[in-house]
């Protein structure tokens, strides 16, 4: 069994307290969408039936939804051609999920500016809003990965949402 070790000082005196390491738990989903808009819909769809299935409610998982839907939407219209897939994989392990959308486009692209009256050009500012963390990786051979992690208690507090 793995173990722990913390060690407290106070003042001369030293103290290693060794205790076993809580098990993990680490529960892993993920599949390949074609790249096409309905993908969107049909994401949410089995990400919200594996939440449901992993004990999520609430909050969270609206803002693990909201995520979904803009990180798979940018995938599709702006990180795949017709005929490529979209990868989505969510983890959850020691109290937070990550959800992961891959795609073939190497860069990601943002927006400088969202006009007013638009349609886009928010989806990464919502989802660094509504994230306890997010970021991307590069794949070696082609595309890239953007990522958000979300905690069942927000490290951002309560108040997570876009100012108007």
């Amino acid at each position: 069994m793995e173990r722990h070790t913390t060690i407290l000082t106070m003042g001369a005196t030293q103290v290693v307290i060794t205790q076993p390491c809580p098990a993990r738990r680490l529960r892993v989903w993920a599949t390949g969408f074609p790249a096409q808009p309905e993908t969107v819909g049909l994401a949410r769809r089995h990400l919200l039936q594996r939440l449901s299935e992993w004990g999520w409610d609430g909050q969270r998982v609206d803002d693990l939804m909201m995520i979904c839907s803009e990180l798979v939407t940018n995938a599709v219209v702006h990180g795949s051609g017709p005929s490529d897939v979209v990868m989505v994989r969510l983890q959850e392990v020691d109290g937070g999920c990550r959800i992961e959308v891959s795609d073939t486009e190497p860069t990601l692209k943002f927006a400088k500016t969202a006009a007013v009256t638009g349609e886009g050009g928010r989806g990464l500012l919502l989802v660094n809003a509504l994230a306890d963390d997010f970021g991307v990786v590069k794949q070696r051979e082609k595309g890239k990965t953007v990522w958000a992690r979300v905690l069942r208690i927000s490290d951002k507090g309560t108040d997570r949402g876009v100012a108007a």
